[in-house]
């Protein structure tokens, strides 16, 4: 029998965060470890670029292949877990890690490095399964993306998280929260804010509580300040 839940109980962020090079994702991601609601976090590391959190108690897993993000991910979803958050870092880099993944295990290919046309088909149905396993994992999850130009009619270039093939336009339809990792110079300080919604040129939404009245932005952004704003306690 099929057992109802009510709004409330789907209480876990499930977040993108995209942006350039340098912008601020990884450090964002690291402050998960830093508030109660997401402590302990686990860090998933596609892309050997953990140097930002240097000096923070928090464990990172260098993820090399499939096989070894298999044995992440069925701790994770142990109902046992000690964690409360995971970060993958980044979703860009993973589909790159399937990619060549998918070359290293076919060794008859006249050329080694050539992708043919139904690696693209494979490597959608890999990274729809990988983000739908964080969707519904009881989890606060935070993906992270660089991004890329794309033209959107009737608005121009939009500021996109950069995936490739078809997977780039079902990535931000899945999340609730799409976010841009933004900077901007005051008075001769950068300082770096997070959009949220409400920013035509920039791929970003909010699926919010319904009690929640969430800002446009958040400056110095971490966790804790999106956590708030999406009123998750």
């Amino acid at each position: 029998m099929i057992i109802p839940r009510k709004p409330s109980d789907a209480q876990y962020v499930k977040a993108l965060i995209h942006g350039p090079a340098g912008s601020g994702k990884t450090r964002f991601c690291g402050t998960a470890q830093l508030d109660e609601r997401t402590y302990p976090t686990a860090f998933l590391n596609f892309e050997s670029g953990d140097q930002t959190l240097s000096g923070l108690d928090i464990d990172v897993f260098d993820i090399v292949d499939f096989s070894t993000y298999d044995e992440v991910y069925k701790m994770l979803s142990d109902p046992k877990t000690k964690y409360k958050s995971a970060c993958i870092d980044s979703l860009t880099e993973t589909q790159v890690v399937g990619l060549l993944n998918i070359l290293d295990l076919d060794k008859k290919r006249a050329d080694p490095d050539l992708l043919a046309m139904q690696d693209w088909g494979l490597i959608l149905t890999r990274m729809r399964r990988f983000v739908r396993q964080f969707k519904f994992l009881p989890l606060h999850t935070f993906f992270t993306a660089l991004s890329k130009d794309e033209v959107v009619a009737r608005v121009g270039n939009v500021k996109s998280p950069a995936l490739q093939g078809a997977f780039a336009t079902e990535m931000p339809g899945i999340m609730d929260i799409v976010a841009y990792m933004a900077q901007e110079e005051q008075d001769g300080v950068v300082k770096r804010l997070l959009l949220l919604h409400s920013y035509p040129r920039f791929s970003v939404k909010c699926r919010a509580p319904w009690d929640a009245e969430v800002p446009a932005e958040i400056y110095d952004p971490t966790v804790s300040l999106l956590l708030d704003a999406l009123n998750i306690r």
